[in-house]
């Protein structure tokens, strides 16, 4: 990932998630939140998401681990980092989309720019600072 004055980036991003009683990926991008909270059924516990798997019947769940969640900063380029973590109880996360909804700042005028689509590079720029912000070369490893 590379940054054009822009200083930090943060986001709920949307992934795919695979049962681990068969196996099934899901269809469409899952969306999570930690601060939405369901019931697990037929227990005293909740989590942050629940998937039933189509092909099994299944019911799996996701949380999000919200100590684990972490800004992608300007001083983090060029490396990795852990920004969102989950505990996965039946299911494992397969793949992420950057998608829509991603947001960062200017450097030095601290300028919010909201719900970046992050698809394809972005750039835009900062009157207050007078400069081009971008962010490009975006990378991303599930593990």
């Amino acid at each position: 990932m590379t940054f054009s004055t822009a200083s930090r980036i943060d986001s709920p991003p949307p992934r795919q998630t695979k049962c681990g009683s068969c196996g099934e990926v899901s269809e469409k991008w899952q969306y999570v939140a930690v601060d939405e909270v369901v019931a697990v059924p037929h227990s005293r516990g909740s989590c942050n998401m629940l998937v039933k798997c189509k092909l099994c019947g299944r019911t799996n769940t996701l949380d999000v681990l919200a100590d684990k969640k972490k800004t992608y900063t300007m001083e983090d380029v060029p490396s990795f980092k852990v920004i969102i973590a989950f505990e996965c109880r039946g299911l494992s996360v397969v793949d992420f989309q950057f998608g829509k909804g991603w947001q960062c700042q200017g450097v030095d005028s601290r300028t919010p720019f909201t719900d970046l689509d992050l698809d394809e590079e972005w750039c835009d720029y900062d009157e207050e600072a007078n400069l081009p912000v971008g962010i490009t070369e975006l990378e991303y490893k599930v593990t």
